[in-house]
């Protein structure tokens, strides 16, 4: 028989138990990841930037036709929802965007790649908790709507991901190529799929879909096909969510060998000195490229760049 006390002790235990139980569970405050400091070889000059918060979180900016589009993640929307958006070369708004919205709900959230090729048209990723899903639009439909609601031509899920999707066409072995990459740096790849098999197996893990695999660079936000030099560019971060490094990269001798650090494969790399988060990377004529970075002010930008003589650059250094 238990005595008074050890009754009074158990009774409080469970009281203690079930106002535990019943009492919310505590909010979980992002944290950013940790800075570092590294060695910058190279320098952007500004021209012209641009803060354009209706794009939210940034994530890529491509040209096309002669016209700008950056695209992103509009984080504070209610509900969230991702968008593209479009101007001039000299980055003035035109007023046109396309909300990636299919039947007034949000289809797109967090677009991750824009890329498209004269045969197998234009093609979009999503990466949302790591899960990749490529998306082939009808373009000119999106933009006479506005939203996807009758745009979506194919939905395919990059489900041999290792960390999200970045589509982007290539030309590898006389033949076009859908490239993805990985974000992180465990066992990041870059992988070139047949973009008529994945099409039809709707999965890029199916065994029909011819497949090659390349081990990467860290943390690449997103890739830039340069055609005529055959060099695939790989937009990074330094460190994870920190950073700017553009690795440019001979296809064929990564593809041939695996890795983008075989012999002949890695032809430049260019570390940049800023902290905030690269996105995206377009270059123009000349050493002119477009920007893109997420940040609350001056997250699109036109500018310079060069390389430059190598110093260290610590944590918060603009």
């Amino acid at each position: 028989m238990m005595g008074c006390g050890t009754r009074v002790l158990v009774l409080l235990l469970l009281f203690a138990a079930s106002a535990f139980s019943q009492a919310p569970a505590p909010k979980v405050e992002h944290v950013p990841p940790p800075d570092s400091t590294w060695t910058a070889d190279a320098t952007f000059t500004p021209i012209k930037s641009i803060t354009d918060l209706g794009l939210g979180a940034i994530q890529g900016v491509v040209v096309r036709d002669g016209k700008v589009y950056a695209y992103g993640d509009v984080v504070f929307a209610n509900p969230r929802v991702g968008v593209i958006r479009e101007y001039t070369l000299d980055l003035e708004f035109t007023g046109r965007e396309v909300r990636l919205t299919k039947d007034g709900k949000p289809l797109i959230l967090h677009p991750t790649g824009l890329t498209w090729d004269d045969e197998f048209g234009t093609w979009l990723g999503d990466t949302v908790l790591k899960k990749a899903v490529m998306y082939r639009l009808n373009w000119e439909r999106a933009w006479r709507d506005g939203n996807l609601d009758h745009a979506i031509l194919a939905t395919i899920s990059d489900d041999a991901a290792i960390n999200g999707c970045r589509p982007e066409f290539v030309k590898f072995a006389g033949k076009t190529w859908v490239a993805s990459s990985d974000y992180g740096d465990v066992h990041p790849e870059i992988r070139l799929y047949d973009p008529a098999g994945l099409g039809a197996a709707k999965r890029s893990s199916s065994p029909s879909v011819a497949t090659r695999t390349i081990l990467a660079g860290a943390f690449n936000q997103n890739m830039h096909w340069d055609a005529k030099l055959g060099q695939l560019v790989c937009v990074q971060n330094v460190v994870e969510g920190r950073g700017w490094r553009l690795d440019y990269v001979d296809l064929k001798s990564a593809a041939d060998d695996g890795r983008v650090s075989a012999p002949n494969a890695r032809v430049k790399t260019m570390t940049f000195t800023s902290h905030d988060e690269l996105e995206g990377f377009w270059p123009l004529d000349g050493d002119r490229v477009l920007i893109a970075v997420a940040r609350r002010k001056d997250n699109l930008m036109l500018g310079t760049i060069k390389s430059d003589t190598p110093r260290q650059s610590p944590p918060g250094t603009p």
